[in-house]
């Protein structure tokens, strides 16, 4: 008997990864300082060894389509065109999205943050990696009933010997 099934093989693209794709496009033009994330983002960067590149990204994804809308919250170089910018990112991630994934860009958002001198822009980076290092040094705080690690519990600790009562 023949089989008469067919393969239909699917491969799907997780936001991250389109994400990551659009990050790492957007950072190669020139004009584009750095990509932003939301509170949390900041937040979440500040206490991870490693910078997440889908900072400042958003994605919305129909799969059953294969299209993708792109939201970046950027930092871009003062004295800029910012429309200039977001053309050649745009046109830059749209081809580097469809050849890694196939998916085609129907949206391209960005939002701008901020303008910096690249003066402002290194101290803005000299201060955020201080401040991560300064964060990594830092001793987890304890809570006060905890014991140290010199300390024992006292669970732990070994029952005193009864006095010897002798009569």
């Amino acid at each position: 008997m023949a089989d008469t099934t067919t393969l239909q093989p699917e491969v799907v693209f997780d936001d991250n990864v389109l994400a990551k794709i659009a990050s790492n496009t957007a950072q190669e033009v020139d004009g584009v300082l750095s990509l932003q994330g939301n509170l949390i983002d900041d937040i979440s960067n500040r206490f991870t060894d490693k910078d997440r590149p889908q900072t400042g990204v958003s994605i919305d994804t129909d799969d059953d389509d294969q299209t993708v809308g792109i939201e970046l919250t950027a930092v871009l170089a003062y004295g800029k065109n910012g429309r200039e910018i977001l053309n050649r990112v745009a046109e830059k991630i749209a081809k580097a999205v469809k050849s890694m994934t196939g998916y085609q860009v129907t949206k391209l958002k960005m939002v701008v943050k901020d303008m910096l001198t690249m003066e402002e822009w290194r101290q803005q980076n000299d201060k955020q990696q201080n401040d991560k290092q300064q964060d990594d040094k830092q001793p987890s705080e304890k809570h006060p009933d905890e014991p140290s690690h010199h300390e024992q519990h006292p669970s732990d600790k070994q029952p005193k010997p009864a006095p010897d009562m002798q009569h």
